[in-house]
C-alpha cells in the first residue's frame, strides 16, 4: 500500500498541472517517502510539523495537504472503480482534478550516527517535473525555514479568505442477541434443543476533505468546495444450531430413535457509498459561534443473503446447501449533517472539536483553518 501510495502520489501530481497551476491558490502536498524500515510516517512527523508551521506562518495562503488526504481520495474514488481497471493514466488524471496540488514536498528520515535523524526534503513542480527546493540536515527547524525560504515567490502572498482541513462522521452499531428454546414442535423429534444467534453491524463513515480553490473560483470565507464521500456496511447474519433425537424409519428395517443435528445460516450483506464535489458551509456569528454544515452525495447499496443449511440424522449421507441470491440496487438520498462549535476568542482561525451522541454510536470530528494573507507589519 506503501509503494501504492508513492506512485500514484508522484504521477498524479504530475498530470495535474493543467489545473494545480495558479498565483493565487498554490497548493502543496506533503508526502512522507521513509521506509518502513527506517520507521515511516512516525521518523519524519516533527519534520513534517516543523515544514507545516513554516509555511503557516510565512505563507499561510498556501493550502497544505498530506497523505491522508491523499488517502482519502483514493479511498472515495475506490467506490467508484477508478482504482480497479480501466486506463492507468485516465485514473490519475481524475485523481489529480480532485487533489488539484501546485506542488508535492517529499520527506524522508535516516538513522544516523549516535541516535541523531538525518532528514532529506525536496519540492517538485509536478508541471516541468523540476525540483524547485531541497535541503538535507538534522535540524528540522532550520530545514523547514530553508525550504520555505527556498520557495520565496514561487508561492502567493495573498488570496481570498477560505477554509481547509476535514470533517469526518462515523456512525458504528453492534448488536448480538442469543435465546434458546425447544425449536419446532415435530411428533417425530424429541429431546429438542435450538440456539439462535443474531448478529447486527452497520458503519457507515462520511468524510469531507476541503479542497484549494481552483482559479477563477467564487471562494469566500463562508463556502468552500470539499471533496465528500461516504462508504456503508451492514451484514445481518442469523445462526440456528438444533439438536435432539430423531425418529427414523427405514425401509425394511426396524423403526429407531438417533441423534439429530441442524444448523442453519442465513447472511444478508449490504454495501455501497458514493462521492461528489460539493459546497461545505462555515458561518461564525460575533460571539464566536460556529456552525459548519456538510452536504452529503446519493449513492447506491449492493444487497446479497446468502443461506447454508446442514443436517445429519437418519440419513448420513445428507450433504448441506448453500444459495446465494443478489438484490436489486437501492439508491441512498443525498443528505446532510452539521456541528457546532464556539471559537477560541484568542484564535478564530481554527476550528476544531469532536461530538458523539448520547448513545455512542455517532461521533463527528472536524479540524479546519482558515487560509488568509499574511498580515503586513
Amino acid at each position: 500500500m506503501k509503494t501504492l501510495l508513492q506512485t500514484i502520489l508522484l504521477l498524479v501530481l504530475t498530470f495535474a498541472a493543467p489545473l494545480a497551476q495558479s498565483q493565487t491558490g498554490s497548493s502543496i502536498v506533503i508526502h512522507d517517502n521513509t521506509s518502513k524500515a527506517n520507521g515511516g510516517e512516525n521518523a519524519t512527523s516533527n519534520l513534517r510539523s516543523e515544514l507545516e508551521s513554516a509555511l503557516n506562518k510565512e505563507k499561510p495562503c498556501v493550502d497544505i495537504m498530506d497523505d491522508e488526504d491523499i488517502r482519502n481520495v483514493i479511498e472515495s474514488e475506490r467506490e467508484k472503480n477508478l482504482l480497479e481497471g480501466g486506463d492507468p493514466q485516465q485514473v490519475l488524471t481524475d485523481i489529480a482534478n480532485l487533489m488539484g496540488a501546485s506542488y508535492v514536498m517529499s520527506v524522508s528520515a535516516m538513522p544516523g550516527v549516535g541516535g541523531t535523524t538525518s532528514y532529506t526534503v525536496f519540492v517538485m513542480n509536478p508541471q516541468t517535473g523540476t525540483t524547485v527546493a531541497r535541503q538535507t540536515g538534522t535540524d528540522a527547524k532550520q530545514i523547514a525555514k530553508s525550504i520555505v525560504g527556498q520557495l520565496g515567490s514561487s508561492l502567493p502572498d495573498n488570496c481570498k479568505p477560505h477554509w481547509v482541513g476535514e470533517v469526518k462522521y462515523v456512525y458504528l452499531s453492534n448488536e448480538t442477541k442469543v435465546t434458546t428454546d425447544k425449536g419446532a414442535a415435530h411428533a417425530a423429534t424429541r429431546n429438542t434443543s435450538r440456539t439462535k444467534t443474531e448478529t447486527y453491524s452497520s458503519q457507515n463513515t462520511i468524510v469531507a476533505t476541503l479542497l484549494p480553490p481552483k482559479p477563477g473560483s467564487d471562494v469566500s470565507a463562508n463556502k468552500t468546495i470539499a471533496r465528500v464521500w461516504m462508504r456503508s456496511k451492514i451484514l445481518s447474519e442469523k445462526k440456528h444450531i438444533t439438536s435432539g433425537e430423531v425418529y427414523c424409519r427405514p425401509k425394511g428395517g426396524n423403526l429407531y430413535w438417533t441423534g439429530y443435528s441442524l444448523n442453519y445460516s442465513e447472511v444478508f450483506t449490504q454495501l455501497g457509498g458514493g462521492s461528489d464535489n460539493l459546497p461545505v458551509s462555515v458561518s461564525i456569528d460575533n460571539e464566536g459561534n460556529y456552525k459548519i454544515f456538510v452536504p452529503t452525495p446519493s449513492g447506491t447499496l449492493v444487497s446479497k443473503i446468502e443461506t447454508t443449511r446442514s443436517e445429519s440424522g437418519c440419513n448420513k449421507e445428507n450433504p448441506p446447501t448453500n444459495d446465494a441470491q443478489s438484490m436489486p440496487e437501492q439508491k441512498i438520498d443525498a443528505s446532510g449533517f452539521d456541528v457546532t462549535g464556539k471559537t477560541d476568542a484568542k484564535n478564530r482561525d481554527t476550528l476544531s472539536g469532536s461530538t458523539t451522541t448520547p448513545d455512542g454510536k455517532t461521533t463527528i470530528t472536524w479540524k479546519l483553518r482558515l487560509v488568509k494573507p499574511k498580515k503586513k507589519n
